[in-house]
């Protein structure tokens, strides 16, 4: 609540759509589960819960694909490529995504089929994202630019996030966690995160640090470089 408070009344919700639409989704969702099934052993809120997954599964790839085209509209010179970077991410990350699910395909502590499929989907779809996240980092770190302190804070708290839902959803699949444990594990996660962002995300955030302009004396410095370098050119074609 407090976070989609923030997101709206600071103005960061257009910029921001498909992320505030899956805070109020999840948050719309936490208050209707409450509201008609409120004790959460009985089978009411596990098919409203079953019922709701698909949903916030998409808005979270929809919200991440958004962040990324956020990140990448900081490299003009890159628009040619943003579709084929954006497609080769997220390739690779479903691909390590699948790949891993043999850990938990093989030690799944579920017997209901509905079960397994819902809770092996949500653990491939966040560590997908997760991974998608991070080979987003990667390209970043090898070609750093200027960068909205908002969409690095974003950036940052969604690849916690999902790393961290992976593992919670991993440690359910196996059997390493109940029930109780992991709902208790995820809305911790949940609330530290949504508390991350409500923090970091401000207006300010949307201007882009750009470096001093240099010096006379870096200038001039620099320009000595370059005619030491040109006199050694020189003497070696001599």
């Amino acid at each position: 609540m407090v976070l989609l408070a923030k997101l709206l009344w600071s103005g960061l919700g257009p910029k921001y759509r498909w992320f505030t639409v899956y805070i109020g989704t999840d948050v719309a969702c936490s208050l209707g589960m409450l509201l008609l099934a409120p004790d959460p052993h009985s089978t009411a809120y596990a098919w409203i819960w079953v019922s709701t997954q698909p949903l916030l599964l998409g808005l979270q790839l929809a919200f991440t694909v958004e962040l990324y085209l956020r990140i990448s509209a900081h490299y003009r010179s890159f628009t040619a490529m943003r579709p084929r970077l954006l497609w080769t991410c997220l390739t690779t990350a479903a691909v390590v995504s699948g790949l891993s699910l043999f850990v938990d395909v093989r030690h799944m502590a579920w017997k209901s089929p509905l079960l397994q499929g819902v809770f092996v989907g949500k653990r491939a779809v966040t560590f997908a994202l997760a991974g998608f996240a991070i080979t987003t980092w990667i390209f970043v770190r090898l070609f750093p630019i200027p960068i909205r302190p908002n969409v690095k804070a974003h950036w940052r708290v969604a690849t916690v996030y999902f790393l961290a839902n992976a593992a919670n959803y991993f440690a359910i699949d196996v059997g390493l966690l109940g029930i109780v444990a992991a709902g208790s594990t995820l809305m911790s996660i949940t609330a530290g995160c949504f508390l991350a962002w409500a923090v970091l995300l401000n207006p300010r955030g949307e201007d882009v640090d750009t470096p001093p302009l240099p010096t006379d004396g870096e200038i001039q410095k620099h320009l000595s470089h370059g005619d030491e370098l040109l006199d050694r050119v020189r003497e070696i074609r001599r």
